[in-house]
Formats: C-alpha cells, structure tokens, sequence
C-alpha cells in the first residue's frame, strides 16, 4: 500500500487514487492554471476556493487575468461609499450607488455625458459598502420608483435615506 504524499523519483506524488504532477501551490503556470488544494484549477476557481491573491505567484499574465485580480481585489475590501447622484437631464431620477472612490466613480459616469453634468448629491463612508447600499435601495423602493439603480425621489429624500443608514 502506497501512502498518502509518497513523492516517485520523476517527481509525481501519490494522492490515494493516482499519481499526479506535482504543482506549487500558489503559482500559476504556462496554461494559466494554479496549482492549489491537490488540483489544478483556473484563476476564477482558485479565487472561489479562497486562494490568497497576495500568496499568486505569475508566469505570465493574460488580460483576462488582470480583469479578474481586478474583481477579486475589489470584491476583497469592502470598505467603502454609498453615494446619491443627479443629473439634470434626469431632474427626477436619483442614482444611488456604491464605489471604493465616489469621485473615481463620478468621472466614469461623465464620460457618458458630453456635458458633464453628473453631480454628487450626498456620499457616506461605510466598513462595508455592499450592505449599506442594499438597505439604502431597499430604503429607497419604498419612497419611489425604481429602474435598477436609479430612484424617482427627491433629493431631499435620498439625502435622508443615506444619513439614515450611516
């Protein structure tokens, strides 16, 4: 009977059922596949099964790749703003959203108005941004309507839905 781990002299090891390629764990190799809990797995499912992203190692790294470490490390602080903004091409609608930077954020939505109108209306900073704006949407149903992330509420009214969840 072979143990569990037992190391062949080409380098596979022994995991119960058959002899594997023995990876680094932490460590991506030329496929773009890490080594980690015994298997090997893709960025995605090695960030699902609780890799530590500060423990990758890269070969390389495909754009694909950078787009996912960019989720991961967004996803991984919470930290953060729940912010309300307006626009008056929009004088009824209220967008309230949440972002690591309100600011950063505000300038992605400018460069989808040549006028650059987007304004902040109000921005709070929370330990854990994806639960307060959840309970500021859930808030925010009950005074108005409702078009994904945007209110028809007044200003007053988001004003108040974030100082009562801060």
């Amino acid at each position: 009977m072979i143990e569990n781990g037992t190391i062949r002299k080409d380098g596979k090891r022994w995991d119960g059922s058959t002899w594997r390629k023995v990876g680094i764990n932490h460590h991506m190799n030329e496929d773009g596949l890490i080594y980690y809990k015994r298997k090997y797995r893709t960025l995605n499912g090695y960030i699902q099964q609780g890799g530590n992203i500060n423990r990758l190692v890269f070969n390389s790294v495909k754009p694909k790749d950078i787009a996912v470490l960019a989720k991961a490390l967004y996803d991984r602080d919470k930290a953060g703003y729940v912010y309300a903004i307006t626009n008056p091409a929009w004088p009824e609608w209220i967008k309230i959203g949440k972002a690591m930077d309100s600011d950063d954020r505000l300038d992605s939505f400018q460069t989808g108005d040549p006028m650059r109108e987007y304004k902040i209306l109000c921005c709070t900073k929370f330990e854990d941004r994806n639960v307060a704006e959840r309970k500021a949407h859930k808030i925010a149903e009950t005074k108005g309507e409702r078009r994904h992330e945007w209110f028809k509420i007044t200003k007053e009214q988001a004003v108040e839905i974030l100082q009562e969840i801060a």
